[in-house]
């Protein structure tokens, strides 16, 4: 045994079992001989864990929590392993993410163009005429390559069937000649607003790339797939999340449709989970109207769901050149990205969003967007000043030095995604150049100024592992342990500051900080117990954790050895 299980203060446990002293209270359920990691700074370690219902009734060794148990008390002896706070994701798109996808080609895994072409051309045999094929996951950093597809690449393999497949993040689409057609984009249609159609340079012709807004071009012309119902996708994405030790999820830009789907499933009963909902739109309007006059919903079912926060995308992604610089692209001059929402209108979201009781979550990936970003959070701030806003900048890639000090003087949540920097570093200083990467994905930086930073994965399937990111945050290296001593690793997390990322960092983002986020009485026993102590394993074995059982509200909702 540890010593340092010894070690932790025992004020608080006295005080409670004076306080239940005298009365037939003990514990529901009791976790024994653990390592406790609580991310309580009052109790950093413990070996021991009462529940009641659904909250934790006290937190200490194993002989103080041995005396709250009682005659009907379940325990559950964890051997030694590692309990840790229910996992968050700061940042994701949780609805579809456990859905059934067999009527798509998932390209994530693909390491080259070629195999990525071998498996579309796999799927294309047997489709019926003018029948789409449809797919998603491929970007140009798996290929180990700068060059982007084209029309003629996916012709070779589906020349009869219109074609189309979203990647780089969700920011761009790749289409076949014939899926070009179908949706009407020739030399002489002009880019629609906010979004990029990429030609040829000599003939001006579309290439079959779309970015940003420009692939509404072909969504509206795609036949509606054949989706499984989202409610049960939603099942599907919870079962998913707490099988890697989620409790909770920040579901960023929800639709109407979607939020009412998670609040009929609440009513039902069956939600064993806490999500975080953040509603999207792209300007001021009827919808923003409609979800400001609802108001927010605050804790519902038993804090399972809360939708307090606008959702707005200001820019695109650095990977397409879609992020919004202050200055050109260093590998492309004649480009400064996209600006998706303007300045006013970012202002003006924030303003109405903040006076009707909500907060709000602003994608900006270029020092543009994140300095628009930022400037628009002041002047509403002068004109009506708000303590405790926690307003967030989602990703916040490539920040100008001089505005990451901002983050903190205006109460400003960063929103890191920690797998981005892992799969962006093949390319990302070639956008902008020795300079401005001193600014980018710099999180030592913005701790160091004070910060409140969360970590996300803003993935699907196959990153969407809390392990992977973070190991990616302590490490700055990608699973194969490149490059050796990690991409600009003086930006690196320590392991406990990774962890708070998705723990009680992720809490306070949400305002529910009193209540999760910690291994602490009185809050809920949300918690996960994991196959190693990622604290301390060597920096590789971290990619190899599990979560063994998960628990919400005082509840196993996830034991791995009864799957």
């Amino acid at each position: 045994m540890r010593s340092h299980f010894g070690r932790f203060s025992t004020l608080a446990f006295i005080l409670l079992l004076s306080a239940c002293s005298g009365s037939s209270e003990t514990a529901d359920l009791i976790l024994t001989q653990g390592n406790v990691i609580t991310v309580d700074e009052a109790q950093p370690r413990a070996q021991a864990i009462a529940i009641k219902g659904e909250k934790i009734l006290a937190v200490g060794s194993n002989e103080q929590i041995d005396k709250l148990r009682g005659p009907q008390t379940e325990v559950i002896d964890l051997e030694g392993r590692t309990v840790v706070p229910g996992l968050v994701d700061g940042h994701l798109h949780f609805s579809r993410l456990g859905a059934d996808t067999s009527h798509i080609v998932e390209l994530d895994d693909t390491r080259s163009l070629e195999e990525a072409l071998t498996l579309i051309k796999r799927r294309a045999q047997g489709l019926k005429p003018g029948e789409w094929l449809s797919g998603r996951g491929w970007h140009v950093s798996n290929w180990g390559t700068e060059r982007w597809p084209t029309a003629s690449d996916l012709d070779r393999v589906v020349p009869e069937n219109p074609a189309s497949f979203v990647g780089m993040h969700s920011h761009a689409s790749w289409l076949n000649s014939k899926a070009l057609q179908a949706a009407n984009i020739t030399r002489d249609r002009a880019d629609p607003e906010d979004g990029i159609i990429q030609r040829d340079p000599k003939t001006g012709i579309p290439n079959g790339i779309l970015i940003e807004n420009a692939q509404w071009l072909v969504n509206d012309v795609i036949p509606e797939a054949q989706q499984e119902p989202l409610k049960e996708s939603i099942r599907k994405s919870i079962q998913l999340a707490l099988s890697y030790g989620f409790t909770g999820a920040h579901d960023l830009s929800v639709s109407v449709e979607v939020i009412q789907a998670y609040r009929e499933l609440v009513a039902e009963g069956d939600f064993p989970f806490r999500l975080n909902l953040y509603a999207r739109i792209w300007r001021t309007g009827e919808l923003l109207d409609s979800l400001l006059a609802d108001g927010p919903i605050i804790a519902e079912g038993n804090h399972r769901l809360s939708m307090r926060a606008i959702k707005l995308s200001i820019d695109g992604a650095l990977g397409a050149r879609g992020a919004a610089l202050l200055a050109p692209y260093s590998d492309e001059p004649q480009s400064t990205g996209v600006i998706r929402v303007p300045p006013d209108q970012v202002y003006e979201i924030v303003r109405q969003s903040l006076q009707s009781g909500f907060t709000a979550a602003l994608h900006a990936i270029g020092d543009r967007a994140n300095r628009i970003a930022l400037d628009a959070v002041e002047k509403v701030l002068q004109e009506s000043p708000l303590q405790d806003h926690r307003v967030r900048i989602e990703h916040a890639q490539i920040v100008a030095l001089e505005d990451i000090p901002r983050f903190a003087q205006l109460g400003v949540i960063a929103s890191f995604q920690w797998m981005h920097s892992t799969l962006d570093m093949p390319w990302a200083e070639r956008r902008v150049g020795p300079e401005r990467i001193q600014g980018g994905y710099a999180w030592r930086t913005f701790l160091d100024a004070g910060v409140r930073i969360i970590g996300g994965s803003d993935e699907g399937r196959r990153t969407f592992s809390p392990f992977m990111g973070i190991h990616a945050a302590v490490t700055r290296q990608d699973q194969d342990g490149n490059p050796p001593g990690g991409w600009y690793p003086e930006q690196r997390l320590s392991r406990i500051e990774a962890l708070r990322s998705y723990t009680l960092d992720a809490a306070y983002a949400s305002f529910e900080e009193d209540v999760l986020g910690s291994i602490t009485p009185g809050k809920f026993a949300d918690v996960a117990v994991l196959s190693r102590d990622i604290l301390s394993v060597a920096p590789e074995e971290i990619l190899e954790t599990e979560a063994v059982m998960t628990l919400v509200a005082g509840k196993v909702v996830f034991d791995r050895n009864h799957e």
